[in-house]
């Protein structure tokens, strides 16, 4: 059934591309919004202020020491286990449980700060994101535009000169607030 796929994608793909089109008909981009947002000056120095911020610090210090904790009671059971009775055991993987509980929340915590900033980023660039693109739009001719994104990205096969990303992020740190 893949191969079947496959094959018929392939074709697909060759008889698109045997189709008589001239440069005037299409001209094609791609950008990846998310890198062009979030490697800008602003958004640098907003991640950069979220990593200096006490909050952030004291998170992610709670996290290694929860870590550090949990490797060493993996490594006492290790060493030790032989010799341990069975209520040392149990204290130790009752301890390592509740160290792994913390670890995941404490994760879970700077994830959530990294994804407000990251969200904040979003809504404060958003329109001078949209006016800068815009302005690409026009000024180049593209006809299409397609998202190089992430995972869920649309794109098979680019040509990095197709690539307007950079451009976009050059664009957004010229007209910084």
């Amino acid at each position: 059934m893949k191969l079947i796929k496959h094959t018929l994608l392939t074709l697909s793909a060759f008889l698109l591309m045997s189709l008589p089109l001239t440069a005037a008909d299409l001209n094609i981009a791609t950008l990846d919004p998310q890198a062009a947002l979030f490697n800008t000056n602003v958004a640098k120095k907003e991640l950069e202020e979220l990593e200096n911020s006490d909050e952030w610090k004291e998170v992610v210090e709670e996290l290694q020491a929860k870590a550090t904790e949990a490797r060493d009671i993996q490594e006492k059971a290790q060493k030790d286990g032989p010799t341990m009775s069975d209520e040392e055991k149990q204290e130790a993987a009752q301890k390592l449980q509740s160290l792994t509980q913390d670890i995941n929340f404490l994760r879970e915590k700077t994830n959530q700060f990294r994804n407000q900033t990251l969200q904040l980023i979003s809504q404060e660039q958003a329109e001078k994101f949209q006016v800068i693109v815009t302005e690409l739009i026009r000024s180049k001719g593209i006809t299409l535009l397609i998202n190089s994104g992430g995972q869920t990205g649309t794109l098979l096969h680019a040509d990095q000169s197709f690539d307007i990303t950079q451009e976009v992020i050059d664009a957004m740190n010229e007209k910084e607030d």
